[in-house]
Parts: structure tokens; sequence; C-alpha cells
């Protein structure tokens, strides 16, 4: 299975079928791909994501990562225990958009 995430339609897709994310999927899933092999902590995501002044709780993190799984795939996400999360990059390819004039 192949992921392509197009960041200019804020869109992705699996197995030849586009599938339109919630934005804040969006923004992890790409925040995750950015740095190839990395790994980020469930705080690193939130400040990123959310920002230091959010009301919101670190795990929700965690909520829209299980959510990714389900909606893009499982096999795409690998969490280090006690760590953090990554994406497998080998199975991602980053798209650029080019709009047709």
């Amino acid at each position: 299975m192949k992921l392509t995430i197009d960041k200019e339609r804020y869109s992705i897709i699996v197995n030849m079928k586009e599938i339109i994310l919630p934005r804040k999927q969006f923004e992890i899933l790409w925040l995750l791909c950015s740095v190839p092999g990395k790994v980020f902590s469930r705080h690193a995501i939130f400040e990123k994501i959310w920002g230091k002044e959010s009301t919101s709780d670190e795990r929700t993190v965690d909520v829209h990562l299980a959510n990714l799984r389900k909606t893009v795939g499982s096999e795409f996400f690998h969490t280090i225990k006690g760590i953090g999360f990554k994406v497998l990059i080998e199975k991602v390819e980053i798209k650029k958009s080019v709009d047709s004039i």
C-alpha cells in the first residue's frame, strides 16, 4: 500500500482512492511526514498543531492518531512506546500539486 499526500489540495490518496481528512488530522499527518524517520512526541505534535495556548489536552493527539489509523491505515504509522509516533516514510509519497491554467 502507498499513501500520497497532496499539501496544496489538502488531500491524500490511499489505494487509488482520494480521502479528505479533517484539518487537524491532515496537519498531524503532514507534520509526521515532514521529517522522514523522525519520532515526534505527543507534546511536540500537540504544540505544533494546537499551539501552546490551547485549552485542549495532549491526549487529543491520541484520539486524532487513532482516527488517522482507521481512515488511512495503521500500516503507515509506528508508535515508539514511551517516546512518540512516526510515519513509515518508505510507504509515503509527498506530492506538490501543479494547477493547470
